[in-house]
C-alpha cells in the first residue's frame, strides 16, 4: 500500500487552510512527517488513541524546525486525550497557544478547544442534557449530518452549490465537489448523510430543476460516483440514512409532486428495494438499527395540518400507527438503542423532542418529553443524527414571521405605541393579518413547518379576549391576503387551484364549518394582485395572463359571474408585478403599476365602474424590496399606504399618500421585515406582519449527553 502523502494527511487534519502550502522538509523533518502519518492512521483508522498519542509525541520530538508538524501533532494529540477523557488535553492545547503562536490557524483551533473545555468545566461531561448552538450557516439551508465522532458535519455550500464539510472543532469548511466559484450555477448538492464508519457521504445532486440523482463521495473528497440515476424517479431524491453494514442508502424518491417511494439503494449496483409508497409530506423515514422496521411521518389527511407517525415492518405485516394526536408530530428517527423513536411535536404549544418506546414493532406506553423549546413552531426543524457518544445534532431556522399591532397618528406622522405581537401561541409563525368589519376579530395564517411541507392554518383571534380559534379549512392554503365578507361570517382566501400551482383561485370560507365555495380563478402570472370589493360583490383582477385581455383590469360579479373590462393599463406589460386594491366605498381602484421596464413604480386611481385613471405618485423601483407589493387604503378612503425601503439602514418604512394631493408623507412606522399592512376600522390601529431571517434550517445545534441521559431516565 502506498504511504499517504502530506496533502492526504492534512486533508483530514485540523489545518484545512494549509493543505496546498508547499513545505521543504529536511531529512529529520521527513521522519517526523512519517511518524505523524503513522499516528494519524492509529487514531482515525485503527481507533487506537493511546498508541496514537505515543506516536504524536515522537513526531513532536522529531519535528526539529518544522513547527507546522509539531503544532499539528499537538492539536491531534489533544483531541486524542479529549476522547479518552484525559486532562492532558488541556496541556497540549496550552502548549500550542504558548509555543506555536506563529501557526495562527492551529493556535486558533487550540484556543477554540480550550474555550470549549472551559465551558464544559474541564473534561467531565455534564450530568444532564445540555443544548448548545454549534454553527449558523448564514445563508441557505442546512441539510446534512454529523460524522460518527462528532468532528464534522456535511452541508451544501450555497455560494457555489458544492457539497462541503464543516470541521466543528476548527470552524473551517472544505468543499468536496468542484462546482466552480460562481453563484450562478446550474447544478448543486442538496441533502447529504455521512456513513456509519465516517468514511463516505451520500448526497443528492440536482442536475437541473426536477432532475436529481444520488451520488457518493469519500469524506476526503475521493472516489466520487453516481450510485442511482433513474428516469422515472428523478423528480426529487433525498438520502436519509445508511444501513448498518454500509452497503445501502435509505432514500426518498419522487416520481412527481404526487408520489414518493421510500427505497433502499445499493451503492455497488443491483436492484433497488422499494419499501413504501407515500404521498408528499413530512416524511423523514428512518430505519431501526437492526433494519427490521421503518418509521416515517405523514399527514393525517390530504392537505391537512396535523401529522402522525407510522411504523412499517420490513419483513411483512400491517403498518402500525406509532403516534396519533391532534398535533404536529414530525421527523421520527430511531435512537441508536433501537428501543425508542425520537420525534418532534408541538403538542404542548411549543416545539419539543419526544420519544416513544417501541418493542417488536409495537408502541409501548405514552410519549415522553425529553427537551422542550427547540425551535419556533412553524419554523423548520430537522433532525440531523446521533454521534457514537450519544450527542444529538439538529438544525433549525432562525426565521421569524409574526403579526404585530401598533397605533399611529397618521396626520402627525407619529407612532403612538410600540408594536406588540398579537399571537397568544405559536409566536414567530404568523402572517397576513386582516381585521373583521367591526374590528373585534383578527384573522391571520399560522404557518406550517417548511421542512415538513405543512400548509398554513387559518386562525381567528378575538381582540377582547385574545382567544384564537383555528378554522378547519379543507383547502391547501397559501398565505396570501385574507379578505372579510361584510357579514363577518365568512372570509375570502386565495390559493392555487391545482397541486401544480396553477391559476390563483378565490374561495369563500365559512367560519363556522370551514366549508368553502369557488369564487373565481385568476390568470397567472400576477400572484395576489387582485382584490375583492368590501361589499363582497365584485372581484377585480389584472389580465396579465390572458392574452386576449392583456393590459387591462376585469371586474367579475361574484353572484352571476358576469365580467367586464374596467380599464386599459398600457404600462402593465412593462415589467414587474402590478397590484390593485379596492377603496372602502368600493368606488375606486388604487393601482401600483410598473413603468419604464420596471424602473419606476406609479400609484394610480381609476373608477371601479370604468373610466380614465389618475396618477398620484411615482417612485424609483429601488424604493421597494423584491417581492414587496403592499398597497392599502385607510378606512376613511383618504389615504393609500405603501412600504418603501427608506428607513434606517434601508429598512421598510410605511408611508401614506393622500388621495387629494398625492404627496407622500411618513407615518412614523419602520421595522425590519414589514410585509402586509392592515388598518383597523378605527383608523388608528395598524396590524402588520414581519418576515425576518431564513425559513430553511440554517442553525446547527447539539443536545450533548443526550443518549446517556435518556438511558439513565429509563
Amino acid at each position: 500500500m502506498n504511504m499517504p502523502t502530506r496533502r492526504t494527511i492534512l486533508i483530514s487534519s485540523v489545518m484545512v487552510s494549509l493543505l496546498v502550502a508547499p513545505i521543504v522538509l529536511s531529512q529529520r523533518a521527513s521522519r517526523a512527517e512519517l511518524r505523524f502519518q503513522e499516528a494519524h492512521r492509529k487514531e482515525t483508522i485503527d481507533g487506537d488513541l493511546k498508541s496514537a498519542i505515543v506516536l504524536y509525541r515522537k513526531a513532536i520530538g522529531e519535528a526539529g524546525s518544522d513547527r507546522l508538524i509539531a503544532a499539528q501533532a499537538l492539536v491531534r494529540m489533544g483531541e486524542c486525550y479529549e476522547k479518552l477523557g484525559d486532562t492532558e488535553a488541556r496541556k497540549a492545547y496550552e502548549r500550542v497557544v504558548r509555543d506555536y503562536g506563529d501557526q495562527k490557524d492551529l493556535a486558533e483551533a487550540a484556543r477554540t478547544r480550550l474555550s470549549a473545555l472551559e465551558r464544559a468545566g474541564g473534561l467531565s461531561r455534564p450530568a444532564g442534557i445540555t443544548l448548545r448552538k454549534v454553527w449558523a450557516i448564514g445563508y441557505g439551508g442546512l441539510q446534512g449530518s454529523p460524522s460518527p465522532d462528532g468532528r464534522y458535519h456535511s452541508f451544501t455550500d450555497w455560494k457555489t452549490g458544492d457539497l462541503a464539510l464543516r470541521d466543528l472543532i476548527t470552524g473551517l469548511n472544505r468543499r468536496l465537489t468542484n462546482n466552480g466559484t460562481s453563484e450562478d450555477y446550474d447544478e448543486w448538492a442538496e441533502s447529504s448523510v455521512i456513513s456509519g464508519d465516517g468514511g463516505q457521504i451520500a448526497y443528492a445532486w440536482c442536475i437541473n430543476e426536477n432532475h436529481y440523482e444520488l451520488r457518493v463521495i469519500g469524506i476526503d473528497g475521493s472516489h466520487p460516483r453516481t450510485v442511482y440515476r433513474d428516469k422515472e424517479f428523478c423528480y426529487y431524491i433525498a438520502p436519509h440514512q445508511w444501513t448498518a453494514d454500509g452497503k445501502q442508502i435509505l432514500a426518498a424518491l419522487m416520481r412527481n409532486k404526487e408520489e414518493c417511494q421510500f427505497a433502499l439503494i445499493p451503492i455497488e449496483g443491483g436492484p433497488v428495494r422499494l419499501l413504501k409508497t407515500q404521498a408528499p409530506g413530512p416524511w423523514h423515514p428512518s430505519l431501526s438499527p437492526d433494519g427490521r422496521f421503518l418509521v416515517y411521518g405523514g399527514l393525517d389527511k390530504p392537505n391537512g395540518r396535523e401529522s402522525d407517525i407510522f411504523l412499517v415492518p420490513l419483513e411483512g405485516g400491517p403498518e402500525v400507527p406509532l403516534i396519533q394526536s391532534p398535533a404536529e408530530n414530525i421527523c421520527p428517527i430511531w435512537m441508536p438503542t433501537g428501543n425508542k423513536v425520537l420525534f418532534i411535536s408541538d403538542r404542548t404549544g411549543t416545539r419539543g423532542f419526544w420519544t416513544i418506546d417501541v418493542v417488536e414493532g409495537k408502541p409501548q406506553g405514552m410519549p415522553q418529553l425529553l427537551k422542550d423549546g427547540v425551535g419556533i413552531v412553524g419554523g423548520a426543524v430537522r433532525p440531523n443524527g446521533f454521534t457514537r457518544r450519544g450527542d444529538f445534532f439538529f438544525s433549525t431556522s432562525t426565521g421569524i414571521s409574526d403579526v404585530y399591532v401598533t397605533e399611529l397618528d397618521l396626520a402627525g406622522g407619529k407612532m403612538l405605541r410600540q408594536p406588540v405581537s398579537v399571537a397568544p401561541r405559536f409566536v414567530g409563525s404568523n402572517v397576513a393579518p386582516s381585521w373583521s368589519p367591526d374590528g373585534r376579530r383578527l384573522a391571520y395564517y399560522r404557518l406550517g413547518d417548511a421542512y415538513a411541507q405543512k400548509p398554513p392554518t387559518l386562525t381567528i383571534q378575538s381582540v377582547e379576549t385574545g382567544e384564537a380559534k383555528d378554522i378547519p379549512v379543507k383547502l391547501k392554503l397559501y398565505p396570501f391576503r385574507i379578505i372579510w365578507h361584510p357579514s363577518g361570517k365568512s372570509l375570502f382566501v386565495t390559493t392555487f387551484d391545482t397541486p401544480e400551482q396553477g391559476p390563483l383561485t378565490n374561495y369563500l370560507v365559512d367560519l363556522q364549518t370551514g366549508d368553502h365555495r369557488l369564487v373565481r380563478s385568476h390568470p397567472l402570472p400576477v400572484p395576489g394582485a387582485g382584490d375583492i370589493s368590501p361589499d363582497g360583490k365584485t372581484v377585480f383582477f389584472f389580465t396579465g395572463g390572458e392574452l386576449k385581455l392583456r393590459g387591462g383590469i376585469i371586474s367579475c360579479d361574484i353572484e352571476n359571474g358576469k365580467e367586464r373590462e374596467v380599464a386599459k393599463i398600457p404600462d402593465l406589460a412593462a415589467g414587474g408585478f402590478p397590484k390593485l386594491t379596492v377603496s372602502p366605498d368600493s368606488k375606486y381602484l388604487a393601482l401600483r403599476v410598473p413603468m419604464d421596464g420596471g424602473q419606476l413604480m406609479a400609484i394610480r386611481l381609476v373608477p371601479a365602474t370604468g373610466g380614465e385613471w389618475r396618477e398620484l405618485s411615482r417612485f424609483p423601483r429601488s424604493d421597494f424590496a423584491d417581492g414587496s407589493d403592499e398597497l392599502a387604503w385607510t378606512p376613511d378612503g383618504s389615504n393609500l399606504l405603501i412600504l418603501r425601503n427608506t428607513g434606517k439602514k434601508g429598512m421598510p418604512e410605511l408611508w401614506r399618500i393622500p388621495v387629494a394631493s398625492g404627496e407622500p408623507q411618513r407615518t412614523g412606522l419602520s421595522m425590519e421585515g414589514i410585509g402586509l399592512v392592515a388598518p383597523h376600522p378605527d383608523g388608528r390601529r395598524i396590524a402588520f406582519d414581519i418576515d425576518v431571517g431564513s425559513g430553511s434550517p440554517n442553525e446547527l445545534w447539539v443536545l450533548e449527553n443526550f443518549l446517556p441521559a435518556v438511558q439513565t431516565a429509563r
